[in-house]
């Protein structure tokens, strides 16, 4: 049976965002990587050059040699003639770095300007794939997460021959959900439910035929705008709560606003004591540039509270490598608070009048632009970042 609760859902704010592993302790590698900064790697020695193009920077620990942080971040310890040359002045006379010392990591051999990338932490990398090419979680006594190439999906599975519930469906997919509902049960699939309308999460939901598919009413409409046969309408919409009672089984299904997409759904499973909301928290990792792509950053950071306030034990994000817990939830919102308000602080401190003068009078789009540029600004908030939490995200 399915039934719309009467009450209206809390709206209470949620607010941040982030990225970072239960309980994972952060590689040397990382822990020791910084922005770039205009202070002394020590105190009394020069700064390292920066590379042409930019690259990141690398703050020497005990027992680092050139030929390990060659090999670590270069691929390769043949390379550490490039970082010392790029760091002489640093480097002086010794040739090895010293504990504390800043170096400058340089461009690949070509002359390109490249990203470097710090290793990832243990918590973000991915977990071996059995031979079956995805990985199947058992949460509680029915519910279950695929994971496979960084993208998830849930299915919950009932008892009475009731049928079986698909929490999205994404293209990446395809043969790995099916695949994996047949190895757990002989059930058909008989609900679907939109996470929200994103096609990398719900462009494979044709594929389930003719279920009864639930959605928050903003998915719904733009489902009927974006006319993809592979996202069939929903034949259940709801706007702020809904329960879904399918033969043994309940999800909970709440709107606490727009977030990373108007319309995306935190999805209850209370009897498995898990949550599903996808592209909010990622753990182990940091969001995505612009939050998550999100319509509305506060609304992120309301997901972020409404998750950490719920009695759970187990989290699926939607991406990355692995399931979440609720330190993967309180670490990201612990990430996002610190960064709105850095970032909203570094904002209200800075005068917008000196770089609309730096364009001409009329030219309305790039006064923004200058004012949104300013690289003070930025500078004063990349500290946060990494000050957060022990994982961080790729520095470039």
């Amino acid at each position: 049976m399915c039934e719309e609760e009467q009450q209206s859902p809390s709206r209470r704010g949620i607010l941040r965002w982030g990225a970072a592993a239960a309980a994972v302790p952060a590689t040397p590698g990382l822990a020791n990587l910084a922005w770039p900064a205009s202070a002394s790697a020590t105190a009394g020695s020069a700064p390292a050059t920066p590379p042409p193009g930019g690259g990141a920077f690398y703050r020497a620990a005990s027992g680092d040699t050139l030929r390990s942080i060659a090999g670590r971040f270069l691929g390769s310890e043949q390379r550490w003639s490039e970082l010392y040359r790029l760091n002489q002045r640093v480097l002086g006379r010794g040739g090895e770095p010293r504990p504390g010392q800043q170096l400058a990591l340089p461009e690949s051999p070509d002359g390109a300007a490249t990203r470097t990338f710090a290793p990832l932490p243990p918590g973000a990398r991915p977990l071996p794939v059995p031979p079956e090419g995805y990985r199947l979680d058992r949460i509680g006594d029915a519910l279950y997460a695929v994971t496979a190439g960084g993208t998830q999906a849930a299915f919950l599975v009932t008892s009475a021959s009731a049928g079986v519930v698909v929490i999205d469906a994404p293209p990446a997919l395809a043969e790995a959900l099916p695949a994996a509902i047949r190895r757990v049960t002989g059930q058909k699939v008989t609900h679907l439910v939109y996470s929200h309308d994103h096609a990398d999460h719900t462009a494979n939901a044709s594929a389930f035929g003719d279920v009864i598919r639930v959605a928050h009413t903003a998915t719904a409409e733009r489902i009927k705008a974006n006319q993809d046969p592979g996202r069939p309408m929903p034949t259940v919409t709801f706007a702020d709560r809904y329960r879904l009672d399918v033969g043994d089984q309940r999800l909970l299904l709440s709107y606490p606003g727009a977030n990373h997409e108007t319309g995306n759904i935190l999805i209850h499973a209370p009897r498995q004591r898990a949550a599903m909301m996808v592209d909010v928290v990622m753990p182990g990792w940091a969001p995505i540039p612009a939050w998550g792509t999100a319509d509305s950053v506060p609304g992120v950071l309301r997901a972020h509270d409404e998750l950490a306030a719920m009695d759970l034990d187990t989290y699926i994000g939607g991406h990355v490598h692995r399931l979440g817990t609720r330190e993967d939830i309180k670490i990201s919102r612990e990430f996002v608070h610190d960064l709105w308000r850095t970032t909203t602080n570094a904002i209200a401190d800075t005068k917008m009048g000196p770089y609309f003068g730096k364009v001409e009078p009329g030219e309305l789009p790039e006064r923004y632009t200058s004012f949104r540029d300013f690289a003070p600004r930025a500078e004063r908030a990349k500290p946060a970042i990494p000050a957060a939490t022990a994982i961080r995200p790729a520095v470039r």
